[in-house]
């Protein structure tokens, strides 16, 4: 798109050098001297025929062929082109525009009333529509979807509940600018409840408005800016009561138990074979008899370190089983932690000991599993050793 040759601000600042200024039938009107080379050029770009189009005005006085530093013209400034930006008589011509009014779009403009410009962002008007722009889009993260091109928030509570960006100038002018600051900050604050604090907004919002017609609800929010913000306080109040320290700190509590049964139980379901190992690996040596006295005796001995064998397989694999069960525990205990530091970030850091604790306990139980293997493996090879031994004359 081509730019316009005349910006907004360099026709606002020629609006301002007239005098007499008034808004009549859907013009700005007043008389204009032409003091410099400067406003005697732009006059006269601005009255070419060219850009009669784009910047239509009418030169009740005035010679628009011959523009010179001294003359005067009495001038009637018609809408100027939509891609220039919106020259309005007051805010509520500006709010007419719906992109404008919901901050879904940068547009230049001017409101005669104010003599009050975009471009001129410490003026109260631009405050308060900034204010605005940053509502809506704080609400659109509680609301279900934004329509942008209705400019209608939808909210989902208990059915379809649209809320559309159409407020009059007063509204605008006198909403509680405190109020709607600080709920915006809460529906933007980042943190583990962000998600309910965004449902909790939406229902506010919908509680506050119900029985008012669409067309009004907007109006009406930003009417009752501060009765919506402790709306939004009590239901958040209410939220963080039920997610209380206390409340936290005896659901890890409750874990802990749970868990730490759990991880006994990995031994206490093997503890018999646990107390075999003496009797099947070592004890078990000492049965062994020379074959030099009896040579049957080593079908005896081979029994014997078979049946230690078997037994030691069959004990590592109930142990590798057991293993394996702490290491689902260990995944169980990490989706916990990561659930609570998710929900409860500002206070999982105060129940990290409790997680900790489980944490070198499961490790505590695989070193004692792992050590158990170690000293089956070490008495079958103790066994096979002396069977090697008071055997090894018949090999």
């Amino acid at each position: 798109m081509v730019q316009p040759r005349i910006k907004l601000p360099e026709l606002v600042g020629l609006y301002r050098q007239m005098t007499s200024r008034e808004w009549r039938d859907n013009r700005l009107c007043g008389e204009l001297i032409v003091r410099d080379e400067a406003t005697a050029s732009l006059l006269e770009n601005l009255l070419a025929e060219d850009s009669a189009n784009d910047y239509p005005c009418i030169v009740e006085d005035g010679d628009p062929d011959n523009v010179a530093v001294g003359d005067s013209f009495t001038l009637q400034f018609g809408a100027v082109r939509t891609a220039v930006g919106l020259v309005v008589p007051d805010i509520q011509g500006l709010l007419r525009s719906t992109e404008l009014a919901a901050g879904t779009a940068d547009i230049s403009w001017y409101v005669h009333s104010l003599d009050a410009a975009s471009w001129e962002e410490e003026s109260e008007l631009c405050l308060r529509l900034q204010t605005v722009k940053r509502l809506v889009k704080a609400l659109e993260g509680a609301a279900a979807i934004f329509d942008h091109r209705k400019a209608t928030l939808v909210f989902l509570q208990k059915g379809r509940f649209d809320v559309p960006i159409n407020y009059s100038d007063s509204d605008l002018m006198q909403f509680d600018q405190a109020a709607v600051e600080k709920l915006i900050a809460d529906l933007e604050l980042k943190d583990g409840h962000a998600a309910q604090r965004q449902e909790i907004g939406a229902t506010a919002v919908c509680e506050l408005l119900a029985g008012v017609s669409p067309s009004e609800r907007f109006s009406t929010l930003l009417r009752k800016a501060s009765e919506l913000y402790q709306r939004f306080v009590d239901g958040y109040k209410l939220f963080a009561s039920s997610f209380s320290f206390e409340k936290i700190r005896d659901q890890a509590e409750a874990l802990r138990i749970e868990y730490t049964g759990k991880i006994h139980k990995t031994l206490s379901d093997i503890q018999g074979q646990l107390l075999g190992i003496p009797i099947s690996t070592i004890i078990v040596a000492t049965q062994f008899k020379s074959i030099t006295t009896d040579p049957g005796n080593l079908w005896v001995n081979s029994a014997i370190l078979a049946g230690a064998f078997i037994f030691c397989v069959l004990l590592l694999f109930s142990l590798w089983n057991q293993y394996q069960t702490l290491e689902v525990i260990t995944q169980e205990v990490n989706r916990h932690e990561a659930i609570m530091k998710k929900d409860s970030s500002d206070i999982a850091g105060r129940l990290q000991n409790v997680f900790g604790s489980l944490h070198n306990r499961i490790t505590l139980h695989m070193g004692i599993l792992i050590a158990v293997g170690a000293i089956a493996t070490i008495g079958l090879l103790i066994a096979a050793a002396v069977f090697w031994i008071l055997c090894s004359p018949a090999f």
